[in-house]
């Protein structure tokens, strides 16, 4: 489903690349990917995407909005305690997908727009 949704997203002419597991994010961000948004899936292999949450990992990548995407239900306490910006259960539209991304890339460029140079990172 992740290559899916990035075949998508590229075709709209983001920058999508799909970590496998938690612990292939941590490396793409420690190699220096700084996302824009995130969709997280919770049930991953190896580290689940709570642990990833827990590990601080996205501090590096300037903390960007994180949307987990899940097929099972997840608690809106759940999602306040990792201050998630939002959850979209499975199955979903693709385009609902695509106008959360497009709204969240379009912010992450007004704010880099209004922040004085060297003070945000974005794609």
């Amino acid at each position: 489903m992740a290559s899916a949704i990035s075949k998508h997203l590229k075709a709209r002419g983001h920058d999508a690349r799909v970590a496998d597991s938690a612990e292939e994010a941590t490396r793409m961000i420690r190699a220096g990917y700084r996302p824009t948004i995130v969709l997280l899936d919770i049930n991953l292999p190896g580290d689940s995407g709570w642990s990833f949450l827990r590990s601080g990992s996205l501090a590096a990548a300037g903390n960007p909005p994180v949307f987990v995407v899940s097929a099972t239900a997840v608690p809106p306490s759940r999602l306040r305690e990792f201050n998630c910006a939002g959850y979209l259960p499975k199955p979903f539209a693709v385009p609902t997908l695509i106008e959360i991304v497009e709204r969240h890339h379009s912010e992450a460029q007004e704010a880099e727009a209004s922040t004085p140079q060297g003070g945000f990172d974005a794609l």
